[in-house]
């Protein structure tokens, strides 16, 4: 029996591919220095600025708000945005009600410390757009982008990068079924595994070398290591 689609899930699916990712956009903005972003939603453009400028196709997410204590999608927003600066969210909340996941297709959500983290994972791995920018937007106010541009696909897989991705995701507590998430990060990723069940360890084959992955009793990773070298 196929099991139901949750958030938890989901979030699992994106955890480590989103990491990386977000990884990735931090070294492309260490390039710049100190930098500011700007955004044009008429030209779904956002900016980040400083010495040069990384150009992106913006597509709004939704926002935060302390105030009101919620998180709204994009597509609810008031403020009447175009369709297309709002279609990314708009395929969420399809993508929610198709499969009965109402944190993704409710106008809004009351906020606590990790929605606005898990929603906008959820998002990347429905919609393919796998990387997110945040700012304020007002007092009490942020506001939550999935950008794209040539700059922020990743490079190869590497041995040190995914290893220091896992061990990283994990310490964010987001991840509550370790073993999908390593299952379809490695998917996403191309990666080769072998083993990883009846409580042997779990091993990634990279160009660079190998992960092996240790699960406790509960299949939680207990353990990572790395051995570096051709495939």
């Amino acid at each position: 029996m196929t099991e139901a689609l949750t958030l938890d899930r989901i979030v699992d699916d994106a955890a480590f591919l989103s990491y990386e990712h977000q990884l990735h956009l931090a070294d492309v903005a260490d390039q710049l220095g100190e930098h500011s972003w700007q955004v044009d939603l008429d030209a779904r453009v956002l900016d980040l600025a400083g010495q040069g400028t990384l150009r992106t196709t913006a597509h709004l997410l939704g926002s935060t708000s302390e105030d009101a204590g919620s998180w709204l999608w994009g597509w609810a927003n008031p403020s009447g945005f175009s369709p297309q600066v709002t279609e990314v969210s708009a395929q969420v909340a399809e993508f929610g009600r198709g499969h009965g996941v109402r944190e993704l297709a409710d106008q809004q959500h009351p906020l606590g410390p990790d929605t606005a983290a898990r929603l906008t994972d959820a998002a990347k791995v429905i919609t393919g757009h796998w990387t997110s920018y945040s700012g304020e937007a007002g007092p009490g106010t942020r506001v939550y982008f999935l950008v794209d541009a040539p700059e922020l696909a990743l490079p190869a897989p590497s041995t040190p990068r995914c290893l220091r991705t896992i061990a990283e995701s994990l310490d964010t507590g987001m991840v509550h079924d370790h073993r999908r998430a390593l299952a379809s990060y490695a998917r996403m990723r191309g990666l080769a595994t072998t083993n990883g069940h009846d409580g042997t360890p779990l091993r990634l084959h990279l160009p660079d070398g190998e992960i092996t992955v240790t699960f406790d009793h509960l299949t939680r990773i207990a353990d990572l290591s790395a051995h570096a070298g051709p495939a």
